[in-house]
């Protein structure tokens, strides 16, 4: 579909910031105290307004990955949001679903009735890295129909809702869930030896939704497990040493393998590496939090393992 090329009249800008969540992964459900860092690298999303077209009023969106390369692109009828053309069915479909849902709570949203909207939301990280370009989407289309962002993600996913506080922050965060109800700290997260803490990503995307399944479909967690998270997690704020930061971590790893039944990512991929590995998030897939060690570049890399961040490349 060839779409008319005009001057379109700059509307808004909205930019989120990536997430990583360093401890509470699945406990956070429950009620557990994590600790999310937001990453310098997120999603930026520019909305032009042309009141002048001749065409029928309707939405261009368009999607650019982090080397500015477009990956999606979809035309909608407005005000009825009907598919007029899209490049990708499924993604359509869902970016659709949110959109109707933010008309739902806030009723004016892209009720235009003539004039054209032209969206161009542009990542700054691969699609395949696992730093949030979900909730930097959701964050961003909410900012634009100012509504709450987590009545969005409650409409449409299953998630505890730390990733969207994170996203909305640009300092670390310890949150908790609390009677279904988001608690946001923001905090100061600046440990001293963070010049020996590095990010690792493991080639593969994990799928959130059903790393929340599985975990929800054990019977095993007990309040215990849910406090010494929730210890853990307070702990790792007054580390002086990385000494102290491994040993909370390995228990941290520890606790939820025993929940998942499952090894740790350490023991699946690098049992033999001296540093600490901990999973991010959903486990098995995405980044992992790795320690340095003497040959750590050089170990990785004979694995296949390529992707290294320092800790001031990726938090913000």
């Amino acid at each position: 579909m060839i779409f008319i090329n005009i001057m379109r009249q700059y509307k808004h800008f909205f930019y989120s910031h990536g997430k990583l969540l360093l401890t509470g992964e699945y406990f956070i459900l429950y009620g557990a105290y994590g600790l999310a860092l937001p990453t310098v690298k997120g999603q930026s999303f520019t909305i032009f307004y042309d009141n002048n077209c001749s065409v029928s009023s309707g939405l261009h969106w368009k999607s650019f990955d982090e080397i500015d390369k477009p990956w999606f692109e979809v035309f909608f009828q407005l005000p009825s949001l009907d598919i007029c053309y899209d490049t990708e069915k499924k993604t359509a479909i869902r970016l659709r679903n949110l959109l109707l849902e933010s008309r739902k709570i806030q009723k004016n949203f892209l009720k235009n009735s003539f004039g054209i909207f032209y969206v161009k939301t542009k990542l700054e990280f691969p699609r395949n890295w696992g730093l949030g370009s979900s909730s930097t989407l959701i964050n961003n289309i909410a900012k634009w129909a100012r509504i709450d962002p987590y009545m969005l993600l409650e409409k449409k996913f299953l998630g505890s809702g730390y990733d969207i506080a994170c996203v909305s922050n640009s300092k670390p965060i310890i949150y908790k869930l609390e009677n279904k109800k988001p608690h946001v700290i923001p905090i100061d997260f600046n440990p001293p030896f963070k010049d020996k803490l590095f990010f690792l990503h493991l080639n593969k995307k994990q799928n959130t939704f059903e790393g929340i399944r599985f975990f929800r479909s054990k019977k095993n967690i007990s309040r215990k497990n849910i406090d010494s998270i929730s210890s853990i997690t307070k702990k790792i704020l007054f580390c002086k040493t990385l000494k102290e930061f491994e040993i909370l971590l390995l228990k941290h790893e520890s606790i939820i393998s025993g929940i998942l039944d499952l090894p740790t990512v350490k023991e699946n991929y690098f049992p033999d590496y001296l540093g600490i590995v901990k999973s991010l998030g959903t486990w098995g897939g995405d980044f992992v939090l790795i320690s340095s060690r003497k040959g750590m570049k050089k170990y990785f890399s004979k694995k296949g393992f390529h992707t290294i961040l320092s800790f001031d490349e990726m938090i913000f």
